[in-house]
């Protein structure tokens, strides 16, 4: 369900026309992408080898990706507001719910 959301939301990107504003939307999808597979690597470890360090990394990795989504909110489509705040309360939940 997560990747479902991330991948929509990386498709429906709108920016404006402002020059700065549409540079700094373009690279949403790079660092949306990069978050996911950090995420992905210590979701990994973590359910490969469940220690406290590896539980420690992959609640960090969950709340990077949350704060790079966050960080490119206004790149977010109208739209897509459903989407985008659905995938915040879904990282919250894991948040609270990983490792135990």
């Amino acid at each position: 369900m997560l990747v479902l959301l991330i991948t929509v939301m990386l498709i429906n990107v709108s920016c404006s026309s402002d020059n700065d504003q549409q540079e700094f939307c373009e690279n949403y999808t790079e660092t949306i992408e990069q978050g996911i597979q950090d995420y992905s690597n210590a979701y990994q470890a973590y359910y490969l080898d469940p220690t406290t360090e590896k539980c420690t990394a992959f609640k960090q990795e969950i709340q990077n990706l949350k704060n790079s989504i966050e960080g490119f909110k206004e790149c977010i489509s109208s739209s897509d507001m459903a989407e985008y705040d659905e995938l915040i309360e879904e990282l919250n939940e894991q948040l609270n719910f990983a490792c135990k």
